[in-house]
């Protein structure tokens, strides 16, 4: 069906022609550029295939691809021959090597090929009308993981999350600093005595739709806390939404996608020698590709190395960027031989393109400086772009549907672990605070415990000396007791300090009592020299 579609472009372009002819319209530009034009011209190009490359058949040389398909409707319609002089290397060059070498030195007549058209290259030859438009982009190892990172993230871009915990930090502060302002004008200290730190852990425990321990009593401060729960209702309900639509079906995405992207994130590439890429690096001025210097490999790839060595290079660390048209092509090989091996579908599609491209750029034959040939194949050529033979041709080696996409739009999806791996990192994190924080109560404790003993180490050294003036007797009054004049009573009656030093002594049946009157007015008598006498002050 394609090759029908292409011999009906080319009949269409030739019935085109004649008829012009046959009209009489442009045949007097006809014959003044057909005399212009050498019966005999001598040609290069160099290997890039598909779209030209030249190879040796019975001792002559053999144009082959896209470039070639070309020219020779262009020969047949500008009737003139051609000899194929190839390069000694296949490389873009300079004054002394490569394709630009034979240009500059006026050693051939055209360049059949499509080369990239850079204002590198306008001191070494002139170019035709643009053929097509060149993208430059890079293939990698197709990762396991999307770069857009854990699924509990994805919902929401790192601008929304930001924002997210800017409110959490923020709003606490808001609402304490509201309702203190409210309570100083209104002059009620009850109102709303909220503390810094329940703000706080209200607005925390609303994001996780819990219970708070605060109760908003003025309009204002209600009017606060409502419009956070709204807040939280809407972003909670796109949050869930969004997970659940990013776990059913997601879509994979690349961390690259940019030139700025490689550099950034530290990708190592390699790309073919003296090709479009290598010969924009080995200018002495700045250009477009210049920042990829600073990750460039040691070694790049001659363009007659196998694909398969190629690709068995790149790596999800490491890339090979080279044009766009030819990476779908080695992607698609790849894919053929996979299928041939009988590999599920998952598997097939090893590599990715990035969807993005580095640099972008037309590409057309070339010709020497000041060459005469470019006016009339130029007129010739912009025809075939019009008919859309060319873009006809360039097509006819791919697929018609797109191999290997970055995303591969699998309809299955089940959790994996690394979804969940942002849980476990919370929990080993709140854990792990949780521990630290246990810590330091144990030392705050510990602390404590030796403050308190050494205070009652210095108490019981300074009780004994009191004990003794008041004629408290070692055997009734042990010194170990010298602290419990100090501890808080857990009595039923509550004594005032120092009660025993307010004691009046009365003689009562021949013995000696201590009466005691309580806040009460109730009297009561302690006999003296019994234990009981010490105790009386903390229970009764």
């Amino acid at each position: 069906m394609r090759v029908l579609c292409s011999l009906l472009l080319v009949a269409l372009f030739f019935i085109q022609e004649r008829t012009q002819c046959v009209r009489g319209e442009d045949s007097m530009i006809s014959d003044t550029n057909n005399a212009e034009i050498p019966l005999q011209l001598t040609v290069t190009s160099w290997n890039d295939m598909p779209f030209s490359g030249i190879v040796q058949e019975n001792g002559k040389w053999v144009g082959k691809g896209y470039a070639f398909y070309i020219f020779d409707l262009l020969s047949l319609k500008l009737n003139f021959t051609y000899t194929i002089v190839p390069p000694k290397r296949h490389i873009l060059g300079n004054k002394h090597n490569g394709v630009l070498s034979l240009l500059y030195n006026k050693t051939v007549d055209v360049a059949v090929a499509f080369l990239p058209v850079l204002p590198e290259m306008g001191q070494y030859c002139t170019f035709s009308t643009p053929l097509d438009e060149m993208k430059l982009t890079a293939v990698m190892k197709r990762p396991q993981d999307s770069a857009t990172g854990s699924g509990l993230l994805a919902p929401f871009e790192r601008i929304v999350w930001l924002l997210v915990l800017a409110s959490l930090i923020f709003v606490g502060p808001i609402i304490y600093l509201f309702a203190n302002i409210r309570a100083k004008l209104w002059h009620d200290s009850t109102s709303e005595n909220f503390s810094l730190s329940s703000c706080f852990w209200f607005v925390y425990s609303s994001l996780l739709k819990q219970g708070t321990n605060i109760v908003a009593t003025t309009d204002s401060t209600r009017m606060l806390f409502a419009t956070w729960w709204i807040f939280i209702l809407i972003l909670t309900s796109f949050y869930t939404a969004n997970l659940t639509a990013f776990l059913t079906k997601p879509q994979f995405t690349l961390s690259i996608s940019s030139l700025q992207d490689i550099v950034k994130k530290g990708y190592s590439w390699v790309t073919y020698e003296g090709r479009t890429i290598d010969f924009l690096l080995s200018q002495n001025h700045q250009n477009e590709l210049s920042i990829l210097n600073a990750t460039k490999t040691s070694k790049n790839f001659e363009y007659h190395e196998s694909s398969k060595d190629i690709l068995q290079l790149v790596s999800t660390k490491r890339l090979f960027l080279a044009e766009t048209h030819y990476l779908q092509t080695l992607i698609f090989e790849d894919y053929v031989n996979k299928t041939r091996q009988r590999l599920d579908h998952n598997l097939r599609c090893t590599y990715v393109i990035m969807p993005g491209s580095i640099l972008t750029t037309s590409r057309a034959f070339g010709f020497p400086l000041n060459s005469t040939l470019g006016k009339n194949i130029n007129l010739m050529l912009l025809k075939l772009l019009e008919t859309g033979i060319i873009n006809q041709r360039k097509k006819e080696d791919l697929p018609l549907a797109e191999i290997c996409p970055v995303d591969l739009r699998s309809s299955e999806r089940q959790l994996r672990n690394t979804d969940l791996l942002l849980t476990y990192k919370v929990v080993v994190a709140g854990y792990t605070i949780a521990a630290i924080i246990f810590l330091f109560e144990l030392i705050y404790a510990f602390i404590s415990y030796r403050m308190q003993n050494s205070k009652r180490r210095v108490c019981l050294s300074c009780c004994a000396p009191k004990a003794k003036a008041q004629n408290f007797s070692n055997s009734n009054f042990p010194a170990q007791n010298c602290l419990m004049l100090k501890r808080s009573p857990p009595a039923i009656y509550q004594y005032p300090d120092n009660v025993l030093m307010q004691r009046k002594q009365q003689l009562i049946n021949g013995r000696n009592y201590y009466v005691v009157t309580n806040p009460y007015g109730d009297r009561k008598l302690i006999p003296i020299g019994t234990p009981s006498a010490f105790l009386f002050q903390y229970a009764a």
